[in-house]
C-alpha cells in the first residue's frame, strides 16, 4: 500500500508582460502558505506597503494554488535537482489583486 501523499499550498507572483515559465529559477524566492487566506493576506499587506511609498508602484499580483506530486524519493529528488516546477502536479490562479 502506498503512503505517498500530495499537498496543496498557496503562493503569489506579480503579473508581468513577459511570457515566461512561471517556475523557472529567477533568483527571487517564492514564499508558500498553507491556506488561501494567508497568501491573500500577505499580498494585501504587500500592496499596502507599496501603496504607502510614493516611489513605488503596485503591479497586479495573482494568488496561486499548487498541488504537489505525491511525495516520494523520486519527486523530492526532482524538486531538489530541477526546481519547484518539477514537483507541481496542478497549478491554478485563484485570484488576481489589481
Amino acid at each position: 500500500m502506498s503512503h505517498e501523499q500530495s499537498f496543496t499550498f498557496y503562493t503569489y507572483s506579480m503579473i508581468n508582460d513577459m511570457d515566461e515559465d512561471r517556475w523557472a529559477h529567477t533568483g527571487i524566492r517564492d514564499i508558500f502558505f498553507d491556506t488561501f487566506d494567508a497568501a491573500r493576506e500577505a499580498v494585501v499587506g504587500l500592496r499596502s506597503d507599496i501603496d504607502s511609498d510614493p516611489d513605488m508602484e503596485w503591479s497586479p499580483t495573482r494568488v496561486e494554488k499548487i498541488e504537489t506530486l505525491p511525495v516520494s524519493a523520486q519527486t523530492i529528488l526532482a524538486l531538489l535537482n530541477d526546481g519547484m516546477g518539477a514537483f507541481i502536479r496542478k497549478y491554478e490562479i485563484v485570484e488576481t489583486i489589481g
